[in-house]
């Protein structure tokens, strides 16, 4: 096996271990459980389409008015309300943080090497 292909397995490795971690089952149940949860996902996708809406007019340069940025403020306050969305949310973000550390890991690794 040459040098890619070890690395490319090491790869799929990492991944199956990420996959067995408690960070990422709890990562998935809330997933799962906010999108059986039909107040949650309508919040969850309301807020979405009007990030997207505001999102596609600073991109066509037209100014988001004060009124819709509130908008979008109540809602999202609204939104971590809910006790799901805010579950998900949360383990969303744990997975993330816990994703960024295993990138940081591996840039620490290139680092030692590159001295």
């Amino acid at each position: 096996m040459d040098q890619i292909e070890e690395l490319m397995q090491k790869s799929i490795e990492l991944g199956k271990a990420i996959a067995q971690s408690d960070i990422y089952k709890d990562f998935k149940k809330a997933e799962y459980d906010l999108f059986q949860d039909a107040e949650a996902r309508k919040l969850v996708e309301d807020l979405q389409k009007m990030k997207n809406e505001h999102r596609g007019k600073l991109m066509a340069g037209i100014e988001v008015t004060k009124e819709e940025e509130e908008k979008i403020q109540e809602l999202e306050k609204t939104c971590i309300k809910n006790r799901q969305v805010l579950a998900s949310n949360q383990a969303n973000t744990n997975f993330q943080e816990f994703m960024e550390q295993i990138s940081g890991n591996i840039k620490n690794g290139i680092k030692s090497i590159d001295k």
